[in-house]
């Protein structure tokens, strides 16, 4: 039977001690013979009794490897599964994870499984549905970022602190803080503020969002995310303050030429646009199909300067769902008080 074992001594593989990136003799001394695929970008060597395979960029020492928990149809892939022992830390590794799942790091944006970290090693999961198919091992090298610090909120703002605490509060009542779609980060700093929020010449994030973001911020997640506000049931999901600026452009690139613009049915006298949308409306929460919420920096005569708009892509209604960034947010603070949280079924579901 194959063994795995990683500790802050070493890691080995049947005895046979292993560093990255690892010689191929090396693995053929710990493994036995190989099968090898060539590819159009790397070598693969596949030992198909073990369920597993290392993976080259030149063919002579492998930069990873790959332990497979389910058949996969590639060609290159193992004929069984990895059926061994992984020994993580003094313990199995899958008991580990059940146990130290706050542990896992984030290996890329968007990682929504996590890997293990220990001597130099990252041991990272892949899932699908829920479920662990592979373990990738590989070295890791921390990068090393510039700490950022939230950049101080002026103090016309200030409300907005409790009320990001009043929201995070009852979400973390819902959904668990290591949730795959949890993704709240610390707050915008000066150089965020200075790098994103110019969206065009004359055209900025306003200060109540910018003040919105220095208390806090959200990772971009490909699926889904907690920080969301149902509106007309339907889930918008907070927009990475990073992100607004190209998401303000792909409103932008849906503005119509003057002959071709349908008949619109909107309230003129609160909301001002001639065409698709205004440019001075900011989003900051996608529903992911189009629609938006936005900050109405440009209102008309009877509008309200900071109205929240939400512009449906299809059916081109643009309708006032709040008169400002702090009711929105609340009245869904006390919709999830009230037991309103059908939205987050999907990501409840989802819990490890």
């Amino acid at each position: 039977m194959t063994k795995l074992e990683l500790s802050n001594t070493g890691f080995q593989i049947n005895n046979v001690n292993i560093e990255f990136p690892i010689d191929i003799t090396v693995l053929k001394q710990a493994l036995g013979d190989y099968r090898y695929s060539k590819k159009k970008y790397n070598h693969i060597y596949t030992w198909d009794d073990a369920g597993i395979m290392a993976f080259s960029k030149e063919g002579d020492q492998a930069e990873s490897m790959g332990i497979e928990l389910e058949l996969r149809d590639y060609d290159f892939c193992a004929k069984s599964i990895f059926t061994g022992e992984f020994i993580f830390d003094g313990q199995e590794l899958f008991q580990y994870y059940e146990n130290n799942k706050s542990q896992l790091v984030k290996l890329f944006k968007g990682d929504r499984s996590g890997a293990f970290i220990l001597n130099g090693i990252s041991v990272w999961f892949d899932k699908e549905d829920g479920k662990i198919t592979s373990i990738s091992i590989s070295a890791y090298e921390k990068e090393e970022k510039p700490k950022k610090v939230s950049a101080t909120i002026d103090p016309e703002f200030e409300a907005y602190r409790p009320l990001w605490q009043e929201w995070i509060s009852e979400i973390n009542k819902i959904v668990s803080t290591n949730n795959d779609y949890y993704n709240l980060t610390d707050g915008i700093s000066t150089e965020d503020i200075n790098q994103h929020s110019e969206l065009e010449e004359g055209i900025k994030i306003p200060p109540a969002l910018v003040n919105f973001y220095k208390v806090q911020n959200v990772d971009y997640d490909a699926v889904t995310s907690a920080f969301q506000i149902l509106i007309n049931n339907w889930p918008y999901e907070l927009i990475p303050f990073q992100d607004i600026a190209e998401e303000w452009n792909s409103i932008q690139d849906l503005q119509f030429d003057e002959d071709d613009l349908p008949e619109q049915e909107i309230d003129f006298e609160k909301i001002n646009t001639d065409n698709y949308a205004n440019p001075k409306w900011i989003p900051f929460a996608t529903g992911r199909n189009g629609d938006y919420l936005l900050y109405d920096t440009d209102p008309a005569e009877k509008g309200k300067f900071g109205q929240i708009i939400e512009l449906q892509n299809e059916s081109w209604e643009r309708n006032i769902v709040a008169d400002s960034l702090e009711e929105l947010i609340q009245n869904e603070i006390n919709n999830l008080k009230a037991g309103k949280t059908e939205h987050f079924d999907f990501i409840v579901g989802k819990e490890n």
